[in-house]
């Protein structure tokens, strides 16, 4: 088996099989109340043998490694197995249901020393219980590792340990047929059955002998095998952990997973294989990925701020009410403080909590109007944010556009995103409350003119939209990195459009100060992003609009 750092999950064939791979025991079993097959290790009902060929159907990268890891070790199907479940299930217990098979009790070792580490806790607090996707991802990883771990010696020995259990059985179950037979017979056809069925007995005693030798060879072998399995274990965990985190980056960057109002992959029944198709286009592009990866941090950053914002105190009187909040009561109340005759009814009044005093109210200035985001794609912002820096400005800009996309699903505020470059170069793209596609927010992502750099027609669209009445108080934000002119005419219009339609605009200026004269010139606040390293301030101030 090829120990892979990165799991890959390959695009659905148009027919794939559910049929469970190399583990036919459990099949039969599956509808009785009890598994008899002595190959599980994790107790399981019929709804974690569904889930198990649910992940089969959705992912044949999944099965094909099932089907390699039984090809290499007989045992490996059901050990993958197991350890799905050990992912998947809300309370994984190593519990066989009934005694397990020898070659099998080396899958419960194994398991033991999975299950016994900080990083398989770690790989499930990162989001695999009840998904099965990333139960998927995880199993491939760590089931490659901890097979790879064993040597080509031992695991011919499990093999042949394995067969060895299936001949035994197979002739002691010959013996009672034959028993059985003989015992209906007559004459010279029932000692001959006799015979035979003495015959199977003593070839299934003998390879019981050969394979409880066996056992206890290979039993020695993973003992000392143990440290390197335990280890291998980690590293697979590991790598499961940063690909799993990677991959939840990439699912909720553009399916809206950072706040509650989500906008595509649980609203229908397809929502496994649009998971899967989300996560495969995003690690198929480098610039998606690293989109990703930042709008976790700035959307964060966004709903952080949000949040806090909802937290200042009331500051506005609404009305008397009665309590006991002595920073609220009012000064007639205070009053019988100050006479002796009367502290023992203010005492009184302030216990039964009947002291007057002032309501108060926050209003909380979230939500104002729409989001105007004008997004600058000249072939500049195709170039690294700051020195030494990897990510683009483009990516900035993007990473910003997706985090203002939670803001706007957060407070149900339309948003219109306008794409520019030179000046034939404008698109918009426009969604009511926030709410977008998967498909949708990838184009927002992936769309980039590469032109060179005219402010005037993102303006102007700007104001045709802030005409609609539907824009009144909109935030218009603008992110650039270039210089560009503005005409007197052009910007008069807009100023006085802007304090018509009370309006603030903002500007934000990546990895330049180019510009920043002009950029000042029409907006309430020109942000610079000139020190990516130390930005928190920056980007606070502009998440709280």
């Amino acid at each position: 088996m090829n120990n892979q750092s990165t799991i890959e999950l390959v695009e659905p064939a148009l027919e794939t099989t559910t049929a469970l791979p190399i583990i036919p025991e459990e099949r039969e079993s599956r509808f009785f109340a009890a598994d008899t097959s002595g190959v599980a290790c994790l107790n399981h009902d019929s709804f974690d043998l569904d889930s198990f060929d649910q992940a089969l159907s959705d992912y044949p990268n999944f099965k094909h490694t099932i089907d390699q890891s039984g090809s290499t070790l007989s045992t490996g199907s059901a050990l993958m197995r197991d350890l799905f479940w050990s992912f998947h299930k809300r309370a994984p217990m190593i519990a066989p249901p009934a005694p397990l098979k020898h070659a099998y009790e080396i899958n419960k070792q194994i398991l033991e020393q999975v299950m016994n580490t900080i990083e398989w806790k770690q790989v499930r607090e990162a989001g695999t219980a009840d998904d099965l996707m990333m139960s998927s991802i995880a199993t491939m990883s760590v089931a490659e590792n901890a097979i790879s771990a064993l040597d080509q010696s031992t695991i011919e020995k499990l093999n042949d340990l394995n067969g060895l259990e299936s001949q035994m059985a197979q002739l002691f179950s010959q013996a009672e047929s034959l028993d059985d037979l003989a015992q209906q017979a007559t004459g010279r056809k029932a000692n001959d059955l006799f015979e035979r069925a003495q015959q199977a007995r003593l070839e299934a005693q003998q390879t019981q002998t050969q394979l409880e030798e066996l056992n206890e060879e290979v039993n020695g072998e993973i003992e000392q095998a143990e440290a390197a399995i335990r280890q291998a274990a980690r590293q697979g965990l590991s790598q499961a952990e940063q690909e799993i985190d990677s991959t939840n980056e990439a699912i909720k960057a553009y399916s809206g997973g950072y706040d509650q109002g989500g906008f595509g992959l649980a609203k229908n029944g397809h929502s496994t294989k649009e998971k899967l198709d989300l996560a495969q286009k995003v690690r198929a592009s480098d610039k998606l990925k690293q989109i990703a990866e930042l709008c976790g941090r700035l959307t964060r950053i966004a709903l952080a701020v949000q949040k806090a914002k909802v937290k200042h105190p009331p500051d506005e009187i609404a009305s008397i009410e009665i309590g006991n909040n002595v920073a609220r009561m009012l000064p007639s109340e205070l009053c019988l403080l100050a006479d002796p005759e009367l502290e023992d009814l203010f005492v009184l009044k302030f216990i039964e909590k009947r002291l007057t005093q002032y309501e108060l109210i926050h209003h909380e200035p979230q939500g104002r109007g729409p989001i105007i985001l004008a997004i600058d794609e000249s072939a500049s912002m195709n170039e690294p944010a700051a020195p030494q820096e990897t990510t683009t400005k483009e990516v900035w800009s993007k990473g910003i556009a997706l985090a203002l996309m939670a803001i706007a699903r957060l407070q149900k505020r339309d948003i219109a995103i306008i794409h520019f470059a030179s000046r034939n170069q404008i698109k918009t793209q426009f969604f009511s409350k926030g709410q977008a596609s998967p498909e949708e927010a990838l184009q927002i992502a992936e769309f980039f003119y590469d032109g060179s750099t005219a402010f005037e027609p993102w303006m102007e669209k700007a104001l045709e939209l802030i005409d609609q009445s539907a824009f009144d108080k909109a935030d218009v934000i603008c992110v650039t990195d270039g210089l560009a002119s503005i005409s007197p005419t052009v910007k008069t219009n807009w100023l006085q459009t802007k304090a018509a339609r009370a309006m603030r605009a903002f500007g934000i200026l990546i990895g330049t100060d180019e510009g920043a004269s002009v950029l000042a010139s029409i907006t309430d606040a020109m942000l610079p992003l000139d020190m990516l390293k130390n930005d928190d301030p920056i980007l606070q101030t502009i998440f709280s609009i």
